[in-house]
């Protein structure tokens, strides 16, 4: 999936030096061979004259060596409450930051998170274009822009370029649609335009706010609780709240799960996706609390 090994095969592939950072998760190693296993016991049920053994059947799967009380966990529905309780969240952001020219960037990036769960970077490296209407429904379009090493905004795997409604919240609750027009009409082309560039990535200030200063400072930096943490939370949410497990891997720019699912997912409607989807992240949090002034 990454543009710079498309034009090899995997003879060339297995004889490069490839670095760890550009390989593939045990995790995601696991999930594909599972996916190919299954696909393979479709084929010798449908289709025994051309396909006689399951070619990866009892295939060498690595166990990852991580233990689960190490991985990342959710925030709870009380975690996520005492984030945005008004009396810590808004002084840390702004108070604590008096004389510091990055403020609502870490005030703006949580909130969206747990509103959209999107990645971190995907938030940090938002344009003010955007964010559009279609048909009616604002939403955060992220497309990978540029060509290779010059991209203005960049995505994880092609899956991860989606269209992600608003939360009615975001919209009419705390104005995060008539903040981007704001930042345009500052002349800035980028929404978080504070954020430097550290390498090819926007998020690093905001990820060491919100891990190292902010979940510290109200008790939560617990092993395994990041800002990464918020993906995982909005899943479990949507996944108890009984969405369409399709939309939510969409939400998320997850690859579809089961065959054909990226083929009859890709359109689907932002009307649909906000109804059905988006709409049912409710955390029981007086966003009206959290309001503020940017003018």
């Amino acid at each position: 999936k990454m543009k710079q090994y498309r034009d090899f095969n995997l003879k060339q592939i297995l004889d490069m030096d490839v670095p760890n950072e550009d390989r593939i998760s045990v995790d995601t190693q696991t999930k594909l061979i599972s996916r190919m296993t299954s696909l393979w016991n479709f084929l010798i049920d449908e289709y025994p004259d051309y396909v006689t053994q399951n070619v990866f059947k009892k295939k060498s799967v690595t166990i990852t060596s991580r233990k689960a009380k190490d991985k990342r966990d959710n925030f709870t529905d009380e975690d996520i409450q005492s984030i945005f309780h008004h009396k810590n969240f808004l002084p840390a952001c702004f108070e604590a930051n008096a004389n510091q020219k990055i403020k609502f960037p870490y005030y703006w990036i949580p909130i969206l998170a747990c509103m959209m769960g999107a990645r971190l970077e995907e938030l940090c490296q938002m344009r003010v274009k955007d964010i559009i209407e279609v048909d009616g429904i604002w939403v955060y379009r992220i497309r990978e822009i540029g060509k290779y090493n010059e991209e203005e905004t960049r995505v994880k795997n092609p899956y991860s370029e989606r269209d992600i409604p608003l939360h009615s919240e975001l919209v009419d609750t705390l104005g995060f649609v008539n903040y981007v027009k704001h930042i345009k009409k500052l002349g800035k082309e980028r929404t978080f335009w504070e954020l430097p560039k550290r390498g090819n990535v926007y998020h690093k200030n905001v990820g060491k706010f919100f891990n190292q200063k902010y979940l510290v400072k109200i008790g939560l930096k617990k092993k395994g609780k990041s800002f990464h943490s918020f993906r995982h939370s909005v899943e479990t949410h949507l996944t108890n709240a009984n969405v369409n497990g399709r939309y939510i891997d969409f939400l998320q720019g997850h690859s579809q799960k089961g065959i054909g699912g990226s083929v009859y997912m890709k359109g689907i409607k932002p009307e649909v996706l906000l109804k059905d989807c988006v709409e049912k992240l409710v955390w029981d949090v007086d966003w009206n609390k959290l309001k503020v002034s940017w003018k």
